[in-house]
């Protein structure tokens, strides 16, 4: 059962790092030589510490949101069970069907002002050109927003799930305890699902760190030049097909894949995600 599991990872998950680790180390257009300078060079890039800083304040703001917003509602899903409950678990994955250069295009018409279905409201609050809200320094929060809406929905019911995995005795228990709902949920359904929320930081975060299709469009497209190598993700693009520089690329690559793995190890020991799995030694 685990076979083509392995195939499917050494096919598209440990051949490709072994081929971007050989092309890291191999001779580039600003290094000849090839060799580990390849990754100094792509670290000391003038546009390395503002792509660093633009992904860090777009993950600070995101990785919180999802997580609180996403716990926050399917606990409300879970615990208020009635006739609408069904759509409404339908209706919170229809946004996910909007994603990459579809949900950059739907946003952009929620938040041009002369096309904006609410621009009689984005008037009222002042906002009669797009250059107002399409500024660098709202392009994060614009971007939280974009992924926000495209990612939750399909969490919500993933988490809504898993608080179904939890045993009717152990609430009956609480309940019978004199538990309300509001501390059934903070102090049994929480705890008991905390390891599928970590499962679900792990792969915001990576997803986060990767950011690349929404500030790639918006520059390429909407507002040229806008968000020009705002992302990580967009510099290693810029080193490979814009620079010619193949070594650069999949150095700036690796650092990230790192960067995500020492993330993953680290919130999973730290919350022994593998604890009763036989993994942990007690």
């Amino acid at each position: 059962m685990f076979a083509p599991y392995l195939v499917l990872l050494i096919a598209f998950g440990i051949i490709p790092i072994v081929v971007a680790a050989i092309t890291s180390m191999q001779p580039a257009t600003l290094n000849p030589n090839g060799g580990p300078l390849n990754y100094l060079q792509a670290l000391q890039d003038f546009r390395f510490l503002p792509a660093l800083r633009n992904v860090g304040i777009f993950l600070l703001l995101y990785v919180p949101s999802m997580l609180i917003a996403v716990a926050l509602m399917s606990l409300l899903l879970d615990t208020i069970q009635g006739r609408w409950n069904l759509p409404l678990r339908l209706a919170y994955i229809v946004p996910a069907s909007l994603t990459g250069a579809t949900a950059v295009l739907v946003w952009y018409f929620l938040l041009e002002p002369t096309l904006s279905p609410y621009k009689d409201v984005l008037h009222a609050l002042g906002i009669t050109q797009g250059g107002q809200i399409w500024r660098a320094d709202n392009l994060a929060w614009i971007f939280v927003v974009m992924a926000f809406f495209t990612g939750a929905g399909n969490w919500i019911v993933v988490q809504y799930g898993s608080l179904q995995s939890i045993s009717d005795d152990i609430l009956e228990a609480a309940r019978i305890d004199g538990a309300n709902a509001w501390q059934i949920g903070w102090r049994i359904k929480l705890p008991l699902i905390q390891k599928y929320l970590v499962y679900m930081g792990i792969l915001v975060f990576a997803a986060g760190l990767q950011v690349f299709v929404e500030p790639q469009l918006i520059s390429s497209s909407v507002y040229p030049g806008l968000a020009s190598n705002w992302s990580l993700n967009q510099l290693s693009y810029s080193f490979a097909f814009q620079s010619n520089n193949f070594g650069g690329a999949a150095a700036l690559s690796l650092m990230l894949l790192i960067v995500c793995i020492i993330g993953a190890v680290f919130v999973i020991f730290k919350t022994d995600f593998f604890e009763g799995a036989g993994v942990k030694e007690k």
